[in-house]
């Protein structure tokens, strides 16, 4: 299959950028001395043929490294949860579209301008969606670092779920990596279990990454990774600066996301450890998301403007005010370096 990508190549740094979700990636990082690394997350079934990627999701058939979710999340509310999430769902709230993590995660954007260092990509939604349009500037800052301008123009005011969503790439040895995130205060697993083979038990909190308990009543270390056990988690972390670190020792290097705690107070992890066994995924990937969100998980627009469930009545905002009359921005930054 046959996709528009635009390509870029900054020195230090080359790499691409797909029209389909305006997804960054794969990304190239030449090290010091010599090494190249590539950290992020590309589907392996991106060349499949296209009789068998048309029936995916437009999110899924190219899957990879970093793009917005604008609204993030599923886009019909779930009703599998416990009470405490179910407790005050306004079930008549619509989705603000049809698509999983937003229309522009699944539909194609378009090329506004490229330099020798900068890269701007915009795209449109439908004139019915609250949202008009984003736009996404990515831009060389530093040797060994991007940045990332995001640009959210609305229709009319609306509160929404939205996030960002870096997918990075795990080593092939188990806990041959290590995801360090200084600042976090607390952990919270996803209400239900994420897949059937999901280890970690649903539904609770945490006060590290070192000791997150499962379903049989061990301990699971999900800072070491990949993890030895075939799973599918999702992990919400709060935390106090919005820095997180995953260090790849099997390959020598370290990638750094910074961003703008005021803007995405909560962190999901999201650990694809080979659990999914349908197609496409066929027990063959192996990545986590490391995503920056305003939202309640992924659960979408209804379950995100639910001031009685767990997060909003913990005091964390699980929706972002948008307004027609400002747009919203904010900046955040990946940067590769020697461990």
């Amino acid at each position: 299959m046959t996709e528009t990508v635009w390509t870029f190549d900054w020195g230090c740094i080359r790499g691409e950028v797909a029209a389909l979700g305006g997804m960054l990636g794969p990304v190239w990082f030449t090290l010091p001395d010599g090494p190249v690394v590539q950290p992020f997350a590309v589907a392996p079934w991106a060349d499949d043929p296209p009789e068998k990627l048309n029936v995916l999701p437009p999110i899924l058939r190219q899957l990879r490294g970093e793009f917005p979710c604008v609204p993030f999340g599923v886009s019909h509310a779930r009703t599998d949860l416990p009470d405490r999430w179910m407790d005050g769902l306004d079930l008549s709230i619509p989705p603000a579209d049809e698509f999983a993590h937003g229309y522009s995660a699944n539909h194609k954007w378009h090329l506004l301008e490229q330099t020798d260092t900068t890269i701007t990509i915009g795209i449109d939604y439908p004139e019915d969606h609250v949202v008009s349009r984003l736009k996404r500037r990515i831009s060389l800052d530093g040797d060994l670092q991007i940045k990332i301008d995001l640009h959210i123009e609305m229709r009319r005011d609306a509160a929404l779920p939205i996030g960002l969503h870096p997918i990075f790439a795990l080593p092939v040895h188990s806990r041959a990596a290590h995801l360090s995130i200084p600042s976090l205060q607390s952990v919270r697993s996803f209400p239900v279990p994420v897949d059937e083979v999901s280890q970690c038990m649903p539904d609770e909190t945490a006060d590290t990454l070192t000791q997150i308990r499962t379903k049989d009543g061990a301990m699971l270390d999900v800072t070491r990774l990949p993890l030895a056990l075939q799973t599918e988690e999702l992990l919400a972390v709060s935390l106090t600066d919005g820095d997180v670190r995953l260090s790849d020792i099997q390959n020598g290097y370290a990638v750094g996301l910074s961003w703008d705690i005021d803007r995405f107070p909560r962190c999901l992890l999201w650990l694809s450890n080979r659990g999914r066994t349908a197609y496409p995924w066929c027990s063959r990937f192996c990545a986590i998301g490391i995503e920056p969100v305003v939202a309640a998980f992924d659960l979408g627009v209804a379950h995100s403007a639910n001031r009685h469930a767990p997060f909003a009545r913990s005091g964390t905002a699980t929706q972002t005010p948008l307004s027609a009359s400002e747009p919203f921005t904010t900046s955040y930054s990946i940067a590769v370096g020697h461990l």
